[in-house]
């Protein structure tokens, strides 16, 4: 096997992935190849077995081997919904609400754009019963139906773009979407005590209404502030989780 430059001790695991992603990439092996076992891949970079193996779980998390016990690891056909399922659990914490709000919004906002031109009559009637239900659900206590139409609103607006690359990127990140939506409401309510349906009316309603009307600027400013009042949200909680660290230690 072509030589491999020798690891530093930091991070191994992840340095060995990225030797080995970058030679599946430039095609070294071809789907159906298998990678050379542990031990040999252990000795060419010289680390131990365990950091190639991490390295390993790593690649078949993002969809690019798979391990077959008892015959070795295999190179496979790269799957996008597998890759992006992996980012998913890398970005599903609370310090990344503001990144996957920023992301979501570039998104989003293309999907209206495509929608407002692409979407039939049948799915505006589609998004109108989704809203329907969501608006009920926001005057229950029932915070699960709030979250699952809310999600099932944000994905009919990736569906109507009629583009299967947008389709694909939402549900295949659902775990990562549902997790967002739920926290955004949570924070609602901390924030407000309850759900804010006049709040949420100006934003859901206002997209509904903006498909209705064929108006892809007011469906982008809807969208725009509803991600807007979610980061503000976002930054006055962190501010105030801040202030009550600093009183602590000062209490100390």
């Amino acid at each position: 096997m072509e030589g491999y430059r020798k690891i530093e001790r930091t991070s191994v695991p992840d340095q060995i992935f990225e030797e080995l992603k970058k030679s599946i990439i430039a095609g070294k092996w071809e789907p159906g190849a298998s990678l050379p076992s542990e031990l040999q891949l252990a000795s060419e970079f010289g680390v131990s077995r365990m950091s190639v193996r991490a390295a390993i779980k790593k690649l078949e998390t993002f969809g690019l081997v798979e391990v077959r016990m008892g015959e070795g690891t295999y190179v496979i056909e790269f799957n996008p919904a597998v890759f992006l399922k992996g980012l998913s659990s890398i970005f599903s914490k609370p310090k990344n609400a503001l990144e996957i709000l920023e992301f979501r919004k570039a998104l989003e906002i293309e999907c209206l754009k495509l929608g407002i031109k692409k979407a039939d009559a049948r799915d505006i009637e589609t998004l109108e019963s989704i809203f329907s239900e969501y608006w009920k659900a926001l005057f229950t206590e029932d915070y699960k139906r709030t979250v699952n139409y809310d999600y099932r609103f944000h994905h009919q607006v990736f569906l109507m773009s009629k583009n299967s690359l947008f389709k694909e990127i939402y549900e295949s990140m659902s775990e990562l979407f549902f997790l967002h939506l739920g926290e955004n409401e949570q924070h609602y309510r901390d924030a407000y005590g309850t759900a804010n349906p006049s709040m949420e009316m100006d934003h859901h309603g206002r997209i509904l209404k903006a498909y209705k009307d064929r108006d892809p600027q007011a469906a982008v400013n809807a969208l725009t502030k509803m991600i807007d009042e979610l980061v503000a949200v976002y930054e006055k909680k962190s501010e105030a989780e801040q202030a009550s660290g600093q009183a602590g230690r000062i209490n100390a």
